[in-house]
């Protein structure tokens, strides 16, 4: 479909879009910022009780395409709570939601291929743009994102709550004085245990009470294998970025962040696989990123295995399971906690600030200043393309003995460290790398200026990095 064939076809055309901007509700300093919620799973759950408990705003409705898994229900709870209660109101089409001159701003909650569409098609209809990480399925797509927040002049802020905590300021003014030396590797881990999501032997129907159709969106329409149809479309390609883009893209943000990079690497790796279970699963429950920022990389791990079979618990690294480190000459920085060379600890910053994250949205609402979110959608953007690029590096990889894999990265020091703790991670979970071989990604070189793939492997990347779209939901292209 062609971009004015969708524009035509969706209820935004061109001048709809500037009738909707310029039309925007100025808003006075007493009033209620009034807000819809796109997205009412786990997390759209956690915000609409956030938000139906803040001073000055207002929640008026929610949209999801199947009310019957925790819509239907969290609207009865907050029409019958005692303190307070709330009268909500519910759609299964978010274009319903979009539509009505009520709404504000919309707080985007849904699944990740849905994020930039929705986000755009807010933006289109006037609404100020609250979007969960990461911002976007695809590279191209979270830059549409990008250049259409740019033309609506709208408050939009990415959700990586980790931008508002005080500790990383702090850190950033504890490196600059010189306290630990250099900074020697940036490194972001997702130690986060995940179970098989298992294999149905043939393909199951989406629940009763969902609007698969609208529920797919622009995803491609696939057989479904997995026993429970929310949440674990998280380990799928189609619909998903695995743990690097669940978890993981909250760490790629700060890493980058520490090391004042406001760009991409121009080379990028991915080791890893999916070990210790046959499933439905598509995405590594076990990777090592490599990230060759200049003068200082950054490394980012996973692991969905225990640290031990049998075990409900995971490994550490540097008194870290989900979180960032600083390693630095002098010793080094885990989370909001400083410690030497052996340890110990030798200061520690404020944890506090990202329960703040949403609040400071609505703030800059109310201000109308989108230059003052804690986390851009330019920042959103690219955090969520640094996790893009190393699952295309995967996707576009090759089983490998791991012998060849060491041969192979054994003049990077860093690198060969972490592999080192990947290849003891699943020797103490009693993995034969023989008959599971771990994927070799592709050694990609990438562009930062076009976002565009260079090099031999181009032709193969770059179609991954754009996406495919259904005719129905195709992503506008945005200049």
């Amino acid at each position: 479909m062609k971009r004015r064939d969708f524009l035509k076809s969706s209820a935004w055309t061109v001048l709809g879009t500037l009738t909707a901007l310029s039309s925007r509700r100025v808003l006075g300093a007493n009033e209620n910022i009034r807000v819809g919620i796109i997205g009412v799973g786990r997390q759209g759950s956690y915000h609409a009780e956030r938000l139906s408990k803040m001073a000055g705003v207002q929640l008026v409705a929610l949209a999801d395409p199947d009310p019957g898994y925790k819509m239907g229900l969290l609207q009865q709870e907050l029409a019958h709570r005692e303190d307070n209660p709330l009268e909500v109101d519910v759609h299964r089409d978010f274009r319903a939601l979009l539509d009505r001159k009520d709404i504000d701003a919309v707080v985007i909650v849904s699944c990740n291929h849905w994020h930039s569409l929705h986000s755009i098609l807010a933006l289109q209809a006037g609404k100020h743009v609250y979007v969960e990480k990461p911002v976007s399925h695809t590279i191209w797509e979270g830059r549409q994102l990008v250049n259409m927040a740019k033309k609506s002049g709208l408050v939009v802020q990415a959700g990586l709550h980790h931008r508002s905590r005080a500790c990383w300021p702090e850190a950033i003014e504890y490196l600059k004085q010189g306290h630990l030396g250099k900074v020697i590797c940036s490194c972001g881990l997702c130690y986060k245990q995940r179970d098989s999501i298992g294999l149905l032997e043939s393909p199951a129907s989406p629940p009763s009470t969902c609007d698969y159709d609208l529920w797919l969106g622009p995803a491609q329409e696939q057989p479904i294998r997995r026993p429970q149809f929310h949440y674990d479309w998280h380990w799928l390609w189609n619909t998903g970025d695995g743990d690097l883009g669940n978890q993981g893209v909250h760490q790629v943000d700060i890493g980058r962040w520490m090391l004042g990079q406001d760009g991409y690497p121009e080379h990028v790796l991915s080791i890893g696989g999916r070990f210790g279970y046959k499933d439905a699963g598509e995405t590594p429950n076990t990777q090592i990123v490599f990230y060759d920022y200049k003068p200082v990389p950054m490394i980012f791990e996973v692991r969905g295995l225990p640290a031990q079979p049998g075990v409900r618990g995971m490994s550490i690294y540097k008194k870290t399971r989900i979180g960032n480190v600083l390693e630095c000459e002098g010793g080094y920085i885990a989370e909001e906690t400083v410690y030497d060379k052996q340890g110990k600890k030798m200061h520690t910053f404020s944890p506090h600030g990202g329960e703040l994250h949403l609040s400071r949205f609505i703030e800059a609402v109310r201000n109308n200043t989108p230059q003052d979110v804690p986390c851009s959608i330019l920042d959103g953007h690219i955090s969520s393309a640094l996790c893009h690029l190393p699952n295309i590096s995967h996707q576009l990889g090759a089983q490998t003995a791991a012998a060849e894999i060491t041969e192979k990265i054994k003049a990077d020091v860093l690198q060969s460290e972490a592999w080192a703790r990947f290849l003891e991670h699943l020797r103490v979970n009693q993995q034969d790398l023989e008959k599971n071989r771990p994927v070799l990604g592709a050694a990609l070189t990438f562009d930062g200026t076009t976002e565009q793939f260079t090099g031999d492997l181009a032709a193969q990347a770059n179609p991954l990095a754009r996406g495919h779209y259904r005719p129905k939901w195709q992503v506008p292209a945005i200049d």
